[in-house]
Protein backbone atom coordinates (compact mmCIF):
# COMPACT_ATOMS: atom_id res chain seq x y z
CA UNK A 1 0.00 0.00 0.00
CA UNK A 2 1.33 3.44 -0.99
CA UNK A 3 1.44 5.67 2.12
CA UNK A 4 1.73 9.41 2.67
CA UNK A 5 5.54 9.32 2.96
CA UNK A 6 5.79 7.97 -0.61
CA UNK A 7 3.89 10.99 -1.92
CA UNK A 8 6.10 13.36 0.08
CA UNK A 9 9.23 11.79 -1.44
CA UNK A 10 7.78 11.98 -4.97
CA UNK A 11 6.89 15.65 -4.62
CA UNK A 12 10.32 16.48 -3.25
CA UNK A 13 11.92 14.70 -6.25
CA UNK A 14 9.83 16.71 -8.69
CA UNK A 15 10.70 20.03 -7.07
CA UNK A 16 14.41 19.11 -6.95
CA UNK A 17 14.36 18.30 -10.67
CA UNK A 18 12.70 21.62 -11.43
CA UNK A 19 15.19 23.47 -9.28
CA UNK A 20 18.14 21.79 -10.97
CA UNK A 21 16.69 22.62 -14.38
CA UNK A 22 16.19 26.25 -13.47
CA UNK A 23 19.69 26.56 -12.07
CA UNK A 24 21.31 24.92 -15.09
CA UNK A 25 19.17 26.80 -17.58
CA UNK A 26 19.91 30.11 -15.94
CA UNK A 27 23.54 29.30 -15.38
CA UNK A 28 26.13 27.23 -17.25
CA UNK A 29 23.75 25.88 -19.95
CA UNK A 30 21.97 29.13 -20.67
CA UNK A 31 24.32 30.39 -23.36
CA UNK A 32 24.69 27.05 -25.14
CA UNK A 33 20.93 26.48 -25.25
CA UNK A 34 20.31 29.98 -26.50
CA UNK A 35 23.04 29.65 -29.12
CA UNK A 36 21.68 26.33 -30.33
CA UNK A 37 18.14 27.68 -30.66
CA UNK A 38 19.38 30.79 -32.43
CA UNK A 39 21.39 28.64 -34.83
CA UNK A 40 18.39 26.48 -35.61
CA UNK A 41 16.22 29.53 -36.26
CA UNK A 42 18.86 31.04 -38.57
CA UNK A 43 19.20 27.73 -40.44
CA UNK A 44 15.43 27.44 -40.92
CA UNK A 45 15.28 31.06 -42.10
CA UNK A 46 18.07 30.40 -44.60
CA UNK A 47 16.42 27.20 -45.87
CA UNK A 48 13.10 29.02 -46.28
CA UNK A 49 14.77 31.77 -48.30
CA UNK A 50 16.57 29.21 -50.48
CA UNK A 51 13.31 27.36 -51.15
CA UNK A 52 11.54 30.62 -51.97
CA UNK A 53 14.23 31.55 -54.49
CA UNK A 54 14.08 28.07 -56.04
CA UNK A 55 10.28 28.22 -56.25
CA UNK A 56 10.36 31.65 -57.89
CA UNK A 57 12.91 30.37 -60.42
CA UNK A 58 10.84 27.27 -61.17
CA UNK A 59 7.70 29.35 -61.65
CA UNK A 60 9.52 31.75 -63.98
CA UNK A 61 10.93 28.84 -65.99
CA UNK A 62 7.50 27.22 -66.22
CA UNK A 63 5.91 30.48 -67.39
CA UNK A 64 8.69 31.02 -69.91
CA UNK A 65 8.21 27.50 -71.32
CA UNK A 66 4.48 28.09 -71.53
CA UNK A 67 5.04 31.41 -73.29
CA UNK A 68 7.46 29.80 -75.72
CA UNK A 69 5.06 26.97 -76.58
CA UNK A 70 2.13 29.39 -76.93
CA UNK A 71 4.06 31.59 -79.35
CA UNK A 72 5.59 28.66 -81.23
CA UNK A 73 2.30 26.77 -81.60
CA UNK A 74 1.02 28.64 -84.68
CA UNK A 75 4.29 27.99 -86.53
CA UNK A 76 4.22 24.33 -85.48
CA UNK A 77 0.55 23.72 -86.27
CA UNK A 78 -0.30 25.92 -89.26
CA UNK A 79 -1.33 23.77 -92.23
CA UNK A 80 -1.29 20.52 -90.24
CA UNK A 81 -5.02 19.83 -90.75
CA UNK A 82 -5.90 22.02 -93.72
CA UNK A 83 -9.35 21.17 -95.19
CA UNK A 84 -10.05 18.78 -92.29
CA UNK A 85 -13.05 18.92 -89.97
CA UNK A 86 -12.96 17.62 -86.40
CA UNK A 87 -15.69 16.76 -83.89
CA UNK A 88 -14.97 16.86 -80.16
CA UNK A 89 -16.42 14.24 -77.81
CA UNK A 90 -16.37 14.96 -74.07
CA UNK A 91 -16.39 12.05 -71.66
CA UNK A 92 -18.11 12.52 -68.28
CA UNK A 93 -15.94 14.73 -66.08
CA UNK A 94 -14.11 16.44 -68.94
CA UNK A 95 -13.09 20.06 -68.33
CA UNK A 96 -14.90 22.55 -70.58
CA UNK A 97 -11.97 24.96 -70.41
CA UNK A 98 -9.71 22.23 -71.76
CA UNK A 99 -12.20 21.52 -74.54
CA UNK A 100 -12.10 25.18 -75.57
CA UNK A 101 -8.30 25.20 -75.49
CA UNK A 102 -8.12 22.07 -77.66
CA UNK A 103 -10.58 23.61 -80.13
CA UNK A 104 -8.33 26.69 -80.37
CA UNK A 105 -5.28 24.54 -81.19
CA UNK A 106 -7.23 22.64 -83.84
CA UNK A 107 -8.20 25.94 -85.43
CA UNK A 108 -4.52 26.99 -85.38
CA UNK A 109 -3.87 23.78 -87.34
CA UNK A 110 -6.46 25.09 -89.88
CA UNK A 111 -9.05 22.45 -89.01
CA UNK A 112 -12.75 23.25 -88.73
CA UNK A 113 -14.29 22.20 -85.42
CA UNK A 114 -17.83 21.13 -86.36
CA UNK A 115 -19.10 20.88 -82.80
CA UNK A 116 -18.93 19.11 -79.47
CA UNK A 117 -21.00 16.23 -78.13
CA UNK A 118 -20.89 15.05 -74.53
CA UNK A 119 -21.25 11.47 -73.34
CA UNK A 120 -23.76 11.34 -70.48
CA UNK A 121 -23.54 9.29 -67.30
CA UNK A 122 -26.26 6.99 -68.70
CA UNK A 123 -23.74 5.70 -71.25
CA UNK A 124 -21.32 4.53 -68.54
CA UNK A 125 -23.79 3.54 -65.81
CA UNK A 126 -23.62 -0.24 -65.32
CA UNK A 127 -27.25 -0.28 -64.15
CA UNK A 128 -28.34 1.01 -67.59
CA UNK A 129 -26.72 -1.79 -69.61
CA UNK A 130 -30.04 -3.37 -70.64
CA UNK A 131 -31.33 -0.02 -71.86
CA UNK A 132 -28.15 0.59 -73.86
CA UNK A 133 -28.38 -2.89 -75.39
CA UNK A 134 -31.80 -2.03 -76.81
CA UNK A 135 -30.54 1.24 -78.28
CA UNK A 136 -27.57 -0.55 -79.85
CA UNK A 137 -29.89 -3.00 -81.61
CA UNK A 138 -31.90 -0.10 -83.04
CA UNK A 139 -28.74 1.54 -84.36
CA UNK A 140 -27.37 -1.46 -86.26
CA UNK A 141 -29.60 -1.09 -89.40
CA UNK A 142 -28.18 2.41 -90.00
CA UNK A 143 -24.53 1.46 -89.58
CA UNK A 144 -22.06 1.03 -92.43
CA UNK A 145 -19.96 -0.95 -91.96
CA UNK A 146 -22.17 -3.08 -89.75
CA UNK A 147 -20.71 -4.18 -86.41
CA UNK A 148 -19.65 -7.77 -85.82
CA UNK A 149 -22.55 -9.99 -84.88
CA UNK A 150 -20.97 -10.75 -81.49
CA UNK A 151 -19.89 -7.16 -80.72
CA UNK A 152 -20.87 -6.06 -77.19
CA UNK A 153 -23.65 -3.43 -77.11
CA UNK A 154 -21.42 -0.69 -75.67
CA UNK A 155 -18.88 -1.24 -78.46
CA UNK A 156 -21.71 -1.02 -81.02
CA UNK A 157 -22.82 2.28 -79.47
CA UNK A 158 -19.29 3.67 -79.76
CA UNK A 159 -18.97 2.58 -83.39
CA UNK A 160 -22.35 4.14 -84.11
CA UNK A 161 -21.32 7.44 -82.54
CA UNK A 162 -18.13 7.50 -84.60
CA UNK A 163 -20.09 6.84 -87.77
CA UNK A 164 -22.76 9.38 -86.82
CA UNK A 165 -20.06 12.04 -86.62
CA UNK A 166 -18.19 11.10 -89.82
CA UNK A 167 -20.43 9.47 -92.45
CA UNK A 168 -21.29 11.69 -95.43
CA UNK A 169 -24.10 11.92 -97.94
CA UNK A 170 -22.94 10.23 -101.20
CA UNK A 171 -24.73 12.88 -103.26
CA UNK A 172 -23.72 15.91 -101.17
CA UNK A 173 -20.53 15.03 -99.36
CA UNK A 174 -20.45 18.32 -97.47
CA UNK A 175 -23.45 17.06 -95.51
CA UNK A 176 -23.92 14.18 -93.09
CA UNK A 177 -25.70 11.15 -94.50
CA UNK A 178 -29.31 10.47 -93.58
CA UNK A 179 -28.17 7.41 -91.63
CA UNK A 180 -25.60 9.44 -89.68
CA UNK A 181 -28.26 12.00 -88.79
CA UNK A 182 -30.64 9.25 -87.67
CA UNK A 183 -28.01 7.63 -85.46
CA UNK A 184 -27.05 10.93 -83.87
CA UNK A 185 -30.69 11.75 -83.19
CA UNK A 186 -31.34 8.35 -81.59
CA UNK A 187 -28.29 8.72 -79.36
CA UNK A 188 -29.44 12.20 -78.37
CA UNK A 189 -33.10 11.35 -77.70
CA UNK A 190 -32.00 8.31 -75.71
CA UNK A 191 -30.01 10.77 -73.57
CA UNK A 192 -26.75 8.94 -74.18
CA UNK A 193 -25.23 12.15 -75.55
CA UNK A 194 -25.92 15.86 -75.43
CA UNK A 195 -24.87 18.46 -77.99
CA UNK A 196 -23.52 21.89 -77.12
CA UNK A 197 -25.08 23.03 -80.40
CA UNK A 198 -26.15 21.49 -83.68
CA UNK A 199 -23.17 20.03 -85.52
CA UNK A 200 -22.27 22.11 -88.56
CA UNK A 201 -21.43 19.05 -90.68
CA UNK A 202 -19.60 15.73 -90.78
CA UNK A 203 -16.09 15.40 -89.36
CA UNK A 204 -13.07 13.69 -90.82
CA UNK A 205 -11.63 13.05 -87.36
CA UNK A 206 -12.75 12.91 -83.76
CA UNK A 207 -11.03 13.87 -80.51
CA UNK A 208 -12.26 12.21 -77.32
CA UNK A 209 -11.52 14.29 -74.23
CA UNK A 210 -11.19 12.55 -70.88
CA UNK A 211 -11.35 13.92 -67.33
CA UNK A 212 -8.40 15.75 -65.73
CA UNK A 213 -5.93 14.14 -63.36
CA UNK A 214 -6.96 13.31 -59.80
CA UNK A 215 -5.31 15.76 -57.39
CA UNK A 216 -5.69 13.46 -54.38
CA UNK A 217 -5.07 9.75 -54.05
CA UNK A 218 -8.40 7.90 -54.41
CA UNK A 219 -9.83 5.68 -51.71
CA UNK A 220 -10.30 1.98 -52.48
CA UNK A 221 -13.95 2.63 -53.28
CA UNK A 222 -13.13 5.57 -55.53
CA UNK A 223 -10.40 3.57 -57.28
CA UNK A 224 -12.84 0.74 -58.03
CA UNK A 225 -15.26 3.29 -59.52
CA UNK A 226 -12.48 4.86 -61.61
CA UNK A 227 -11.49 1.45 -62.96
CA UNK A 228 -15.09 0.81 -63.99
CA UNK A 229 -15.31 4.19 -65.70
CA UNK A 230 -11.96 3.70 -67.43
CA UNK A 231 -13.12 0.37 -68.88
CA UNK A 232 -16.21 2.10 -70.29
CA UNK A 233 -14.17 5.01 -71.66
CA UNK A 234 -11.67 2.66 -73.30
CA UNK A 235 -14.55 0.82 -74.99
CA UNK A 236 -15.78 4.14 -76.38
CA UNK A 237 -12.32 5.01 -77.72
CA UNK A 238 -11.86 1.52 -79.18
CA UNK A 239 -15.21 1.64 -80.94
CA UNK A 240 -14.61 5.10 -82.40
CA UNK A 241 -11.01 4.47 -83.46
CA UNK A 242 -11.76 2.94 -86.90
CA UNK A 243 -14.33 5.60 -87.85
CA UNK A 244 -13.42 8.59 -89.99
CA UNK A 245 -9.82 9.30 -90.95
CA UNK A 246 -8.57 9.32 -87.36
CA UNK A 247 -9.64 9.34 -83.73
CA UNK A 248 -7.53 10.47 -80.77
CA UNK A 249 -8.16 9.93 -77.07
CA UNK A 250 -6.74 12.78 -74.96
CA UNK A 251 -6.66 12.69 -71.18
CA UNK A 252 -4.58 12.39 -68.06
CA UNK A 253 -1.94 9.78 -67.34
CA UNK A 254 -0.95 11.14 -63.94
CA UNK A 255 -2.11 9.70 -60.66
CA UNK A 256 -3.61 6.42 -59.58
CA UNK A 257 -6.62 5.40 -61.63
CA UNK A 258 -5.92 7.75 -64.57
CA UNK A 259 -7.54 6.97 -67.91
CA UNK A 260 -4.48 6.87 -70.16
CA UNK A 261 -2.52 4.79 -67.68
CA UNK A 262 -5.32 2.22 -67.92
CA UNK A 263 -5.45 2.47 -71.73
CA UNK A 264 -1.72 2.02 -72.21
CA UNK A 265 -1.71 -0.99 -69.88
CA UNK A 266 -4.42 -2.65 -72.00
CA UNK A 267 -2.51 -4.36 -74.82
CA UNK A 268 -5.51 -4.83 -77.10
CA UNK A 269 -6.81 -1.27 -76.78
CA UNK A 270 -3.33 0.25 -76.86
CA UNK A 271 -2.75 -1.31 -80.29
CA UNK A 272 -5.79 0.37 -81.82
CA UNK A 273 -6.27 3.70 -80.02
CA UNK A 274 -4.06 6.77 -80.52
CA UNK A 275 -3.66 8.78 -77.31
CA UNK A 276 -2.23 12.07 -76.05
CA UNK A 277 -1.55 12.59 -72.35
CA UNK A 278 -1.35 15.79 -70.27
CA UNK A 279 -4.41 17.22 -72.01
CA UNK A 280 -4.76 19.80 -69.24
CA UNK A 281 -1.45 21.38 -70.24
CA UNK A 282 -0.55 23.40 -73.30
CA UNK A 283 1.94 20.72 -74.39
CA UNK A 284 -0.80 18.11 -74.60
CA UNK A 285 -3.19 20.48 -76.35
CA UNK A 286 -0.62 21.39 -79.02
CA UNK A 287 0.16 17.70 -79.55
CA UNK A 288 -3.45 16.74 -80.36
CA UNK A 289 -3.57 18.14 -83.96
CA UNK A 290 -0.20 16.52 -84.66
CA UNK A 291 -1.52 13.19 -83.34
CA UNK A 292 -4.56 13.45 -85.62
CA UNK A 293 -2.26 13.95 -88.60
CA UNK A 294 -0.13 10.97 -87.56
CA UNK A 295 -3.15 8.72 -87.07
CA UNK A 296 -4.54 9.81 -90.45
CA UNK A 297 -1.51 8.34 -92.24
CA UNK A 298 -1.41 5.26 -90.05
CA UNK A 299 1.37 6.41 -87.71
CA UNK A 300 -0.74 6.70 -84.59
CA UNK A 301 0.52 5.74 -81.17
CA UNK A 302 0.81 7.19 -77.69
CA UNK A 303 2.24 10.68 -77.33
CA UNK A 304 3.16 12.89 -74.39
CA UNK A 305 5.43 12.97 -71.38
CA UNK A 306 3.86 10.32 -69.15
CA UNK A 307 4.93 6.72 -68.72
CA UNK A 308 3.84 4.54 -71.63
CA UNK A 309 4.19 7.23 -74.29
CA UNK A 310 5.91 6.21 -77.53
CA UNK A 311 7.21 9.73 -78.17
CA UNK A 312 6.77 13.25 -76.86
CA UNK A 313 5.25 14.41 -80.17
CA UNK A 314 4.55 12.60 -83.45
CA UNK A 315 6.72 12.97 -86.49
CA UNK A 316 5.71 15.77 -88.85
CA UNK A 317 3.23 14.66 -91.52
CA UNK A 318 2.22 16.33 -94.77
CA UNK A 319 -1.37 15.28 -95.48
CA UNK A 320 -2.86 15.16 -98.92
CA UNK A 321 -6.37 16.55 -99.44
CA UNK A 322 -9.07 14.36 -97.86
CA UNK A 323 -11.39 12.26 -100.02
CA UNK A 324 -14.98 12.86 -98.85
CA UNK A 325 -16.31 9.98 -100.95
CA UNK A 326 -14.29 7.56 -98.84
CA UNK A 327 -16.68 8.36 -95.99
CA UNK A 328 -19.88 8.31 -98.00
CA UNK A 329 -20.65 4.60 -98.49
CA UNK A 330 -24.42 5.00 -98.34
CA UNK A 331 -26.80 2.45 -96.80
CA UNK A 332 -25.57 -1.15 -96.64
CA UNK A 333 -28.38 -2.43 -98.87
CA UNK A 334 -27.13 -0.22 -101.73
CA UNK A 335 -23.68 -1.82 -101.75
CA UNK A 336 -23.08 -4.14 -104.67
Amino acid sequence: MIDFRYHIVSLISVFLALAVGIVLGAGPLRDSIADELTGQVDQLRSEKETLRVELDAAQRASQERRTFITEAAPRLLTGTLTDRSVALVELPGADEDVTEAVAARLEQAEATVVGTVTITDTWVDSSQSTFRSGIAQNLVPSMNPAPDADAPPDLVLAQALGQALTLRDPEQTANSSAEATQMLELLRTSELITEDSTLSGPAYATVILGPPAQLEAPTEEELAHLEELNAAFITIATGMSPTGEASVLAGAAEGQGSLLTALRADDDAADTVTSVDSVGSITGQVTIPLAIAAATVGDGGHFGVAEGADAVIPAEEQLSAPDPQAFAPGPIEEQG
